[in-house]
């Protein structure tokens, strides 16, 4: 898959195209805010990207639809997305067509007719993705993983801020989860594990999970069992205490299975038939007994009360007595003259006035009626307390009765009782004996289980003998000792740092690391910002060559923006630098790409106009001046 044309479809309904050749280097070259790197962003866009990251500005007010014709071995795609309405980072609206010699539409009035995941599944299939999944080891939480196109693009761009950068080797490595996914997907890639070991690699890792899962289970079973066989030994005693088991049933305690066919055998147990009829009197009797005893204490409560009140009213006809004899010892007051405000013995002025006579006298009788109503009352209350004791007696002596007669009708269904109490008691333990099996059914016994672990594992012994694991970790270090001596080779042509030694590709790491006598160096610990592009482009010509030659379903492209952007600050003079650096650094992208016959497209954008013929020959535009991506027609009048 390479690309064959860029279509921008503008929103004044005009048409900017930009057509590549296939096979060899394209070239861009111009000034900076011409629209270089917006190159790489409408490629990923069309390519399902999550985002538009173009800025906004004149590309996003301008343009209504990005287009991009690929080229396959035998037929064509075109692809074509809306550019996210204002405020919008996304659009899920794309329009494809499939041909063998198809071109790009020459209006831009699509109709939607697939979205993103559309469009990935069709491209992935078309680059020849199989079917794939990559699901994590035992032990770790991330969610399975399909490799697809997506994945296949973090080996095809290497944009300005990741060319140069020195802690990420790979497109949108810098995001989150990304470097998981390239570690997860780069098998995949580089065929270490091809479509049919992929299914049996995971096939293993879920038989392990739940080979896991049921020897667990089969260690809880067994500690039940183990725990379990004390709570049935106590649970056989308490049912031969009841009658449930008989004391001379045989039962192994030592074997668990014994223990539980002991308790099965009684599990449905039904209690036996009690004659009610003279229970039936005895519960109306003790209901009679219970009606009486209730009105015998509410009697004795009345008696009491009644009692208390004679009593206080005796204390209370003595304290009037009381004060009605000190009222009349003082009856003197009758024959004498005296002012209420002096003493009538001494004279002397009192603080407060004494009674007159009259008030005397007055409170005398009131005394008198007092004591004559509560004396009249003392013989209804007496003969009140007389009829509540005889009422009283009566209800004992019918206590007495119901008592006698209940005792009689215990002792004539002495059997009867203790036959519904053994029920009860017998009731109750069949109860703790039917939650017991609950909690240990274990359909009988531990040979399902069993045969269940074994099966599997017969299973994980047939994959790996199919996966011989060294024969794969040879096929991962034979690969990438196959790089390393491309990497290390071009890594002296390129003279980078530490190029006497060995460099390699860390798959682990997902980055490059050179392997020095007393230490591995990897490449954040590299300084110089032409050591971090070279080591980048060694790299990813490293992968494309590998891909190439073993048919991998990786696009035959790369989009590089601004290689030389270490080399001078500015586009300032850029234009007719001849920097011996840069020189070398194209040729090396030259070179790379003839080695490759015609197998791989390399699309550059840069400040750097080299004068040498091979450069320019690779150049497709310039955009010095005043040229650009967007024509100046569509957004100045």
């Amino acid at each position: 898959m390479q690309i064959k044309e860029i279509v921008l479809y503008g929103v004044n309904g005009q048409i900017r195209r930009l057509p590549f050749n296939l096979g060899t280097v394209n070239i861009i070259s111009g000034k900076s805010k011409t629209g270089k790197s917006v190159i790489g962003d409408i490629i990923d866009y069309c390519l399902g990207g999550d985002s538009c990251n173009i800025a906004d500005g004149v590309v996003r007010e301008t343009v209504a639809w990005y287009g991009l014709l690929l080229q396959l071995d035998n037929e064509r795609i075109f692809v074509a997305r809306e550019n996210p309405p204002y405020g919008q980072q996304s659009t899920n609206k794309f329009y494809y067509e499939i041909g063998k010699n198809i071109t790009a539409p020459k209006a831009g009035s699509f109709i939607s007719n697939t979205n993103t995941a559309g469009i990935e599944e069709m491209l992935s299939r078309k680059l020849g993705i199989s079917e794939n999944i990559n699901i994590p080891p035992e032990g770790q939480t991330r969610l399975p993983l399909s490799a697809n196109i997506r994945h296949a693009l973090y080996y095809c761009f290497q944009k300005q801020d990741e060319i140069a950068a020195k802690n990420f080797l790979f497109h949108e490595q810098s995001k989150d989860f990304i470097t998981q996914a390239i570690k997860d997907t780069m098998p995949y890639f580089l065929g270490i594990i091809n479509e049919e070991t992929l299914v049996l690699e995971n096939e293993r890792t879920l038989l392990k999970r739940k080979l896991s899962v049921e020897k667990r289970e089969l260690e809880e079973i067994r500690m039940l069992q183990g725990g379990g066989m004390q709570r049935a030994i106590s649970l056989i005693s308490e049912a031969k205490s009841v009658g449930l088991l008989s004391d001379d049933l045989k039962i192994d305690y030592d074997d668990y299975n014994s223990l539980r066919a002991a308790l099965e055998t009684i599990s449905d147990w039904k209690p036996a038939e009690v004659n009610t009829a003279g229970m039936d009197k005895l519960s109306f009797l003790q209901n009679e007994l219970s009606i009486v005893q209730s009105e015998l204490d509410s009697i004795g409560e009345d008696i009491r009360n009644a009692k208390t009140f004679v009593g206080e009213t005796k204390g209370f006809v003595d304290e009037i007595e009381h004060q009605k004899m000190r009222l009349q010892s003082i009856g003197l007051f009758e024959a004498l003259d005296f002012e209420t405000n002096h003493c009538p013995l001494c004279s002397n002025s009192l603080s407060e006035p004494l009674p007159n006579v009259d008030a005397i006298k007055r409170a005398i009788k009131n005394l008198d009626y007092n004591i004559s109503s509560v004396t009249r009352e003392k013989p209804k209350l007496r003969k009140y307390i007389d009829e509540l004791e005889s009422k009283r007696q009566s209800l004992k002596e019918k206590e007495k009765a119901l008592k006698s007669e209940i005792d009689g009708v215990y002792a004539e269904n002495q059997d009867a009782i203790l036959l519904r109490d053994l029920n009860a008691r017998r009731a109750k333990i069949i109860g703790r004996i039917s939650l017991w099996l609950e909690s240990v059914n274990i359909n009988d016994n531990t040979s399902a289980k069993e045969a269940s672990i074994k099966e599997i594992q017969n299973r994980l012994n047939i994959i790996d003998s199919l996966l011989d694991k060294e024969s794969v970790e040879d096929r991962k270090k034979s690969i990438l000792n196959r790089m390393s001596v491309e990497m290390s080779a071009w890594a002296k042509d390129l003279a980078l740092e530490h190029s006497e030694n060995p460099y390699r590709l860390d798959m682990g790491k997902a980055t490059v690391v050179i392997d020095k006598p007393e230490r591995p160096v990897p490449l954040q610990q590299l300084g110089s910002g032409s050591n971090w592009v070279g080591i980048h482009l060694i790299a990813y010509f490293a992968l494309h060559k590998y891909f190439i030659s073993m048919n991998r379903p990786v696009p035959r492209f790369l989009f590089i923006d601004q290689p030389s952007q270490v080399y001078f600050p500015s586009d300032m003079d850029a234009k007719n630098t001849d920097k011996e650096e840069v020189n070398n650094l194209y040729q090396f992208i030259f070179d790379r790409v003839k080695e490759l016959k015609g197998k791989i497209q390399v699309i550059i954008v840069d400040h750097a106009d080299l004068d040498n013929d091979e450069f320019q020959k690779s150049v497709i535009e310039k955009w010095w001046n005043g040229e650009k991506l967007i024509p100046e027609s569509w957004y100045k009048k």
